[in-house]
Parts: structure tokens; sequence; C-alpha cells
């Protein structure tokens, strides 16, 4: 019996060679192209963060079995035009470049990475926690300040006095969503010395012994010293912490938001900083249309461009995730992360 034939697909974020390397480790044969960056010319309003063009997949999956990428557009059309397509794998958490209801309408079967990125999330939101706290974003501000300036720098053993800032351990540390991200931030946050809370309604609170788990999101705002948020966006969920769930926030809380941009209201979150009901907020996620001038003019407030996941580890992780998935799959054996 002939192989199926396997095809990976890399984008400018995950290249083919990432996915090569996995999936030679485990004696997978593949062939590689990378998409180019381009104007859909096809339909794509029921996929989003996506790269490439949906033509272009169907003319160079054409024949494939199994095809692996990361970006690339699946939408119904692709799915359609690629009649002999059995397996769909997604280096994502969220395939949401992806058609699932095509998919499973054609037969074809989906498979992702979820947590493939947990790792590193973990790592940043406690970078960012340490740095809130601690006042580092403001100092920071103040020896650009200076030295722009040409004033000396730390001409007193005394200038600290300026940066007062708080101690991780004894600090309450609320998380919106108790998924993966969360329970490894909870992890290092509690070897710091921190008292972990958190939210979700997902998630049997009987099973969980390393974090109290409260009843709702009002509960859990209003006893968190920093609210950190790893829940997954949906379209009932947006700006589910907003004006009215920061005003419960103890003040001089902080922030925290490397989920995504949708989940937190942005202005009232500027408003909370502008009256000190917030001492700091860390965002790697922000909404296309937020107040941008707003947010980099705030002194004590962390803005990355959604870098949490972007380490070599996290794709090496996914691409081997789904290379043992394609192992399943030809083996007749369940797969792991089926959507």
């Amino acid at each position: 019996m002939t192989e199926p034939r396997i095809l990976v697909i890399g984008d400018s974020y995950m290249s083919a060679e990432v996915f090569q390397r996995a999936f030679q480790q485990r004696g997978l044969a593949v062939d590689a192209i990378t998409m180019t960056i381009a104007d859909p010319t096809w339909d794509t309003a029921s996929i989003h963060e996506f790269e490439g063009d949906p033509a272009e997949v169907v003319r160079l999956a054409q024949g494939y079995e199994i095809v692996a990428f990361h970006a690339a557009p699946f939408t119904a059309a692709v799915i359609e035009g690629l009649p002999e397509l059995r397996l769909a794998g997604c280096a994502r958490g969220g395939p949401v470049n992806v058609d699932l209801a095509a998919a499973r309408e054609h037969g074809v079967r989906v498979t992702t990475t979820p947590g493939k990125n947990a790792e590193a999330v973990a790592d940043l939101t406690i970078g960012f926690l340490i740095s809130l706290v601690r006042n580092v974003p403001a100092s920071l501000r103040d020896v650009d300040d200076r030295v722009s300036d040409g004033r000396p720098l730390a001409e007193s053993t005394f200038e600290g006095a300026r940066w007062f800032g708080r101690e991780i351990s004894g600090l309450r540390l609320g998380l919106v969503g108790y998924g993966n991200v969360a329970r490894l931030v909870a992890a290092r946050a509690r070897a710091l010395g921190a008292t972990i809370l958190a939210y979700d309604p997902y998630v049997d609170a009987s099973v969980v012994t390393d974090a109290t788990i409260v009843a709702g999101l009002d509960e859990l705002v209003s006893q968190s010293d920093v609210l950190s948020i790893h829940a997954r966006a949906t379209a009932d969920n947006r700006h589910m912490i907003g004006a009215e769930q920061i005003a419960r926030l103890p003040r001089g809380s902080f922030l925290i938001n490397t989920a995504r941009e949708s989940l937190v209201d942005e202005r009232a979150m500027l408003e909370a900083l502008d009256s000190g009901q917030l001492a700091g907020v860390a965002l790697d996620v922000n909404e296309p249309d937020g107040p941008w001038r707003e947010l980099v003019a705030q002194p004590n407030l962390i803005l990355t461009p959604h870098l949490a996941g972007a380490t070599f580890e996290t794709l090496a992780r996914g691409a081997d995730m789904l290379a043992s998935e394609i192992q399943a799959f030809l083996a007749d054996e369940p797969l792991r992360w089926e959507r």
C-alpha cells in the first residue's frame, strides 16, 4: 500500500524548515513549501488570522492526503478543491484559519496543537508581573529621559526611593481562566510566594488542588491584587474585563493580558490608570482600533507586539505535536487533539 503524501506549508511565522526537522526526527517523509504573503483572491469570510491566498493553497496542495500548516487559509473552497485531503494539521491551539464546518462536511479530519505555547506565555506573564509590581516600566522611562537630556544617572544611593514597589510574596494573583497557560503561571507565581485564585466556569473546582477556584468573576476581581487574563475569546465574552470589573479590583492593583485583545475594554482600562485605580498594566495583545496614542504615553504600562508565544521552543513543540498526530493517523490510532 502506498504511503499517503504529506505536505507541510510554512509561513513568515513558522517556517517549512521547522516542520521538516520535527517530521524527519519522527521518520516522516514530507514535501515542504513556504506560502508567500499575498492578498486573497477567494472569499475568506469564514476564517481569520491567516497568511496567503486560498487559491494558492489549492494549487500547491493538490493530490496530498495530509497537509500540515500554521497560518495557511483553509476555507470551504480550499477544502472542496482538495478532494484527496484526509487530514489537515493546524499548528495552533485554535484553528481560526480553518473552516471546521466545511472540513466535517467533506470528511476531512482536523487536528491542532493546544498548549504548544503555554510555557512561553507563562514565562512572559511572570516577567510582566515582576516588572509591574516593581515599577520597572516607569523607572525605565525615567532612565531614558535622563540619558536623552544629558542628566546624571544613579548619582545618589537613595534614588530608588522614587520607585517603591511590591514583592510577589503575599500578593493575590487572580487568573481569569484556568487552562494550560494559567496553570503554568500559577506554578511559577506560587514558587515566588503568591496566593493563587482563579475563575473558570469550565473547570471542576473539586479536582483543583493548586489554586482556589472562586464561584464568579466579580468575586475574583474583588480579591485580586494582580489580575491576569488567560481565557479564550468568544463572541460572548468581548470586554469581559470592563469598567465594572476594573472598579471592583482593589485600588492600586495591576492588570495583565497575554490572551486576546477583545477580552479587555482598553478605554476603561486607561481611565483606571489615569485615576490610580490601576497601578500598572501589561498588554501583549491590543485591539486594532484601540487607543494607541494614549497607551504608549502611559508611564506605568508595558506594551508588546503579541510576542508571548514567540519562542523557538514553541515552534518546535507545535511541529512535533503535529508529527505525532500524523503518526497516529497513519497507524489508525486515535488523535489526541482532533477538533
